[in-house]
């Protein structure tokens, strides 16, 4: 089965990539490549299915720093998640979590895989009690 590319709005602006390359940097700092990709799935995934604004990603009217390796390697996974050239590893999941926390959510949630530091799920929408 060959990866779908994530579709934005119409194509992913450069200021759009760069915020998702944020966010994955901030969240898997010091991870190898395979958890910042998978960190750049589950994001994309969000953002097809609750749309940008519900992604949890920053806005696109942040500033990057390009002198920043980490960031270069974020930019790098969210790049490759996004061009569809590789399968999704989370198994299209929406929600993460580091291996260590258990926030109430995950209860209700399918887990779809381990990755890094992270468990990433397929999330059915319903919140905490």
């Amino acid at each position: 089965m060959t990866a779908e590319a994530v579709h934005f709005r119409k194509s992913a602006s450069l200021a759009e990539m760069m915020a998702l390359a944020l966010a994955i940097r901030d969240e898997v700092r010091g991870e190898a490549e395979e958890g910042r990709v998978a960190l750049a799935f589950a994001a994309l995934n969000r953002m097809k299915r609750f749309g940008p604004d519900g992604a949890g990603t920053p806005r696109p009217d942040v500033a990057a720093d390009f002198a920043d390796r980490e960031f270069c390697r974020a930019l790098a996974a969210a790049c490759l998640a996004a061009s569809g050239d590789i399968d999704d590893p989370t198994g299209g999941a929406t929600h993460f979590h580091l291996h260590t926390e258990e926030p109430c959510w995950a209860a209700t949630a399918t887990p779809k895989a381990l990755i890094g530091r992270h468990i990433f799920y397929a999330f059915d929408g319903r919140h905490c009690a």
